[in-house]
């Protein structure tokens, strides 16, 4: 008899390249999704995959059944949503976040995923924009939020909220009256991050064609390089609204610039496939939770 679990095993072991990662993204064993497409080749007489590599190649008639899988696998999702509502939904959902995001909406948006979702396990993972985007193609997490910028072209995304920065900088060493420009900011002591955050590219695009010349720190931390602003050891932009109390203390100041302050849009992130009706409902849930104003 065809079973479910046997089209799940045959369509991940596709989709993420390996038996492995199959075994992995369903939970089970490597031992078992190699039973259940031996079932399957058997069952049909049938060969589905190139075994001679390391890579799960489909061959022959394996394509046409693959692209027949998805199609069931995408139906009985729609069909589970529509008459069993969100109770029944069972699993885990991996998905990545950002620094700021775990500062403030995190528990917001956990907290309407249990009321929603009361069986389905979460497991967030916190991590730089460019290092979720590579999990989510890999099939490491099954969903990102994270800065547009780092939005692989093979991904679907949904808009949640624009996110709005400010240089700031110690009181003591800047003038507040002064107007500065991308190029005085440029030959400034700069905190800023590493390459994989999209925070970086934001310095950079903001600053253009302007080059920092004098990076003092690379900090993959927000609330580092506020402290280190704050004691005096460069500029940097920060989100506006999350470090506003420490500007009222005039721990901080907002620089005024030439240029508006760079803001950037935060979308959620997910790959087309079977379960994707469950990320895009996700992804609704964190638009509407959406707020970086607020520490968590």
């Amino acid at each position: 008899m065809l079973t479910f679990k046997q089209i799940e095993a045959l369509y991940w072991a596709v989709k993420l390249g390996t038996f492995s990662a199959a075994a992995d993204k369903l939970h089970t064993t490597q031992s078992a999704i190699t039973k259940r497409i031996q079932e399957l080749e058997n069952k049909f007489d049938i060969v589905l995959f190139d075994r001679s590599g390391h890579k799960a190649a489909l061959v022959g008639k394996g394509h046409e059944i693959f692209a027949i899988a998805e199609k069931m696998l995408a139906d009985r999702d729609q069909l589970v949503a529509r008459l069993e509502g969100h109770n029944v939904l069972t699993g885990t959902l991996r998905f990545g976040i950002t620094e700021i995001m775990a500062m403030t909406w995190l528990p917001s948006l956990i907290r309407s995923l249990r009321s929603r979702y009361p069986n389905v396990d979460l497991e967030p993972r916190i991590d730089m924009a460019g290092e979720l985007q590579k999990q989510l193609l890999s099939g490491e997490i099954d969903l990102a939020f994270l800065n547009h910028k780092f939005l692989d072209g093979h991904l679907v995304s949904q808009p949640l909220r624009e996110l709005e920065f400010a240089w700031m900088g110690c009181p003591d060493q800047l003038d507040p009256d002064a107007v500065y420009t991308p190029a005085q900011l440029a030959k400034m002591p700069l905190l800023r991050q590493s390459q994989e955050s999209a925070l970086n590219t934001v310095y950079d695009e903001w600053l253009s064609p302007h080059v920092a010349q004098k990076n003092l720190f690379t900090i993959n931390s927000l609330i580092a390089m506020a402290g280190l602003a704050a004691a005096g050891f460069g500029v940097c932009c920060l989100p506006r609204d999350y470090f506003s109390d420490m500007v009222r203390q005039r721990r901080l100041v907002v620089l005024r610039t030439t240029v508006p302050a760079p803001s950037t849009l935060y979308c959620a992130a997910y790959r087309r496939e079977a379960g994707s009706i469950f990320y895009e409902n996700v992804a609704r849930l964190a638009k509407d939770c959406c707020d970086f104003s607020k520490a968590a």
